[in-house]
Order: structure tokens, then sequence, then C-alpha cells
């Protein structure tokens, strides 16, 4: 019979002990290192608990704890094993901290395990600074009525809302769908759809045109068009799919009065306040940007890059890269590391804070579903960066 009911997580522990520990002496074989990945990738749960056992406070932590307290103790059980021996004489110090970071490491996938059966006492737990977690984004935003009432659609039920020139209903919990304003009724109501840092939405308007809209932007726009033109304005980023119309040519204006005119055809902008490059990229169909009296027209996989109401054109643009966003995906082809931590502050809302520079490109497609550690571990497999976390602050090291 066996009398440790663990007995069975042993040996899987000992061995990603081992795989952990290499990866923090960077002595890991190519073989051994994709054996972690693997681990680590496996399910979320592996992934926070990686993140925990190597960070670097933790570790500190844990050892200064094992030597002043229990180290004697520790190790009394872990020679039962015969895995480890204390080190006897005057052995380097450096011996004594691998075996004794193999140990941490071991006595945290114990209690991680173990916690699922039991309740753990405080005082059988390892010492721990935890960051707190950074969580993604999701389908959160809120509607300006023309009187001023603001309305949080993550509140809303799938339905209708009250609206005196229009149907309003919100379905998947996820999109604001506009239906046929009211016959006879001449007043032009104007709606404001808002989404926070970590938040996006989705709107259907009157005409059917499509918008997805990205995190910490603002689109505005009537509930229904009765001018000669389909005027909205946007501040941020979004992604239209633009019913066609021959009649009623579409008009995209940005913060700094510079215009997209289209008939019909799928786009996305990109106006963050406060960046000085706007960006307009053509996936299907033709489209006209104009920045005072400079002008340009573009055709699909082309992009129009706004910069001091000047208009520079490129052609053959990554649309999968550029659009990515919409379809739940971060994507990043040859990127620099200031253009995905951008997009990473806005969807986790976070802090960004820069301790060197990196000049390396990246290139990885990772869902924005993922947890934030799971995000900055897989940046991380090329060698070329570090991540901390601290509260609502990433920390970017080479």
């Amino acid at each position: 019979m066996n009398d440790n009911p663990y007995s069975h997580m042993d040996k899987e522990a000992h061995r990603i002990a081992y795989l952990i520990a290499g990866y923090i002496r960077n002595t890991l074989t190519h073989t051994e290192h994709e054996e972690l990945d693997d681990w680590v990738t496996a399910s979320d749960k592996n992934m926070k608990l990686f993140e925990d056992l190597t960070d670097e406070r933790n570790i500190e932590a844990n050892l200064q704890m094992m030597e002043k307290v229990e180290s004697e103790r520790i190790f009394s059980e872990l020679q039962q094993s015969g895995r480890f021996e204390k080190p006897k004489g005057r052995k380097p110090r450096l011996i004594w901290m691998s075996a004794a970071a193999v140990a941490v490491i071991l006595l945290g996938l114990f209690a991680v395990w173990r916690a699922a059966d039991t309740t753990p006492s405080p005082n059988n737990q390892l010492a721990t600074t935890k960051a707190d977690m950074l969580q993604p984004g999701s389908n959160r935003a809120t509607l300006t009525l023309p009187d001023g009432a603001v309305i949080d659609l993550t509140t809303v039920k799938n339905g209708s809302l009250l609206s005196k020139t229009a149907n309003v209903s919100i379905q998947n919990d996820s999109t604001l769908v506009y239906g046929h304003a009211e016959a006879g009724n001449n007043s032009i109501e104007i709606h404001t759809l808002s989404t926070p840092v970590g938040g996006q939405f989705m709107v259907t308007l009157q005409d059917s045109t499509k918008v997805w809209v990205n995190a910490q932007s603002t689109l505005r726009y009537p509930v229904a068009f009765k001018d000669r033109e389909r005027n909205v304005e946007l501040t941020g980023e979004a992604y239209f799919e633009v019913a066609h119309n021959a009649n009623l040519p579409f008009r995209v204006t940005l913060a700094d009065s510079s215009t997209v005119a289209v008939l019909g055809t799928h786009f996305n902008v990109q106006a963050f306040p406060g960046e000085k490059v706007k960006t307009i990229t053509l996936v299907q169909g033709k489209v006209m940007v104009q920045a005072d009296h400079n002008q340009a027209v573009l055709n699909p996989s082309m992009q129009a890059i706004i910069k001091n109401r000047s208009i520079a054109t490129t052609a053959n643009v990554d649309i999968e890269e550029v659009t990515g966003w919409k379809d739940g995906l971060f994507v990043f082809h040859d990127a620099p590391i200031e253009e995905i931590m951008s997009q990473v502050a806005r969807w986790y809302n976070a802090k960004i804070v820069y301790e060197g520079s990196i000049k390396q490109q990246f290139n990885a497609t990772i869902h924005r579903s993922e947890p934030l550690s799971k995000l900055l571990y897989l940046l991380e497999l090329n060698g070329y960066v570090k991540f901390k976390t601290e509260n609502n602050t990433i920390y970017v090291l080479p």
C-alpha cells in the first residue's frame, strides 16, 4: 500500500523543479527548454505558477526564509529522497543556492498541488510577493445620449433600449444594433459610443454599416442618416465595414479634422489622441483620405499615414497585423517592442516602464483573451526581452 497520497506527483514535481531551476540558471538544453515550454503553455495554472516561481523577488524572499528559519528541516525531508545533499565544509555558496532554488520550486509545486485537496495553513506556505494580475479586456462600453444620460452597456441585457428616434438593441452582449428611424421624425439624434481602456464593442449603424470599436476609443454618430452624406466622428481606433450606397457617401472625421471618404468598403482607422501619427489602412474597396489641402486615394492593401497634416502612402501593408485586433488577436510581424506594449497597455489597462533599450523586432500571434502572464512569457521566448509586473505596471527589460 502506498503511504504517500502524493507520491504520483513526486516524479513530475521533481522534473518540473529541475527544468525551472535550469531556466533560472540558463543551463537547459534545447530539448529541455521545449519540454518546459510545453508544460508552461499546457494551462493557465501552469503559466501563473511558472511566473510566481521565477519571480526574482519571490526566490529571494523564499531563500532568505529557508536559510534563516527552515533550512535544516526542509533539507532533512528532501534528503530522504536522496536527491539533495546539504553542502559540507567550505563548498562554494553557489552550490547551496542552486540546491536551495530547486527546493523552493519543489515546495512551491507541492503547495499548489496539495491546495487542490486541502486548505493550506499560512504557517506551511512559502513567502510570496505577488503582483496584481492585469486582466485582459472584454466587451465594455458606454452609450451617451443627447440629454447627457450615460448607459453602461455591460449592465444592459440583450433587448431594446429606449431612444426617441430609433430602435436600439443589444445583441450577444457585445453589439449595439440600430433599427430604422421612426417615419416622419426629422430630428437628428446623436449618440456617442465610448470604450474604456481594456474595453471593446461593436455597433451596427442604421444603414447596416458595421463598426468594431477598439479600446480607449469614441465613435459619435447619428441614429439615422438623413443628410447627403453619412457622417461619423472617431477618436481612437475602429474597423469599418461600410454598407454601399452610391447616393450617400460615408465620411469618417478624425479629431484633427482629417477625413476618410468612401462609398462602400472595409478599412481600419487608428487615430489615438496624443499620438503624432494616424493611419488609415484599406482592406477592400477604395477610399480618399484628406488632411487640410492634401489628399490621397487608397487601393486595397495600401495605408495612408497622416503626420503634421501631411499624407504619405505605402503599399502592400500587412493587413492581418493591422486588423487582427477585431478578430480577437494580437498579431505582430517584425514589430518593435514599443508598438507591442502600446497595444498591451490599452488592452490590459497597464502602465509601461522601459528599463533599457530593446532594438530587436518580434513575431507572434496571441489571443487577446490570454492572461497577461502568458502573453509576456510568449514574448520572452526569443530571449530578447524580460518583463516584471508590479500592481498595474509592466517593466520592460533587455
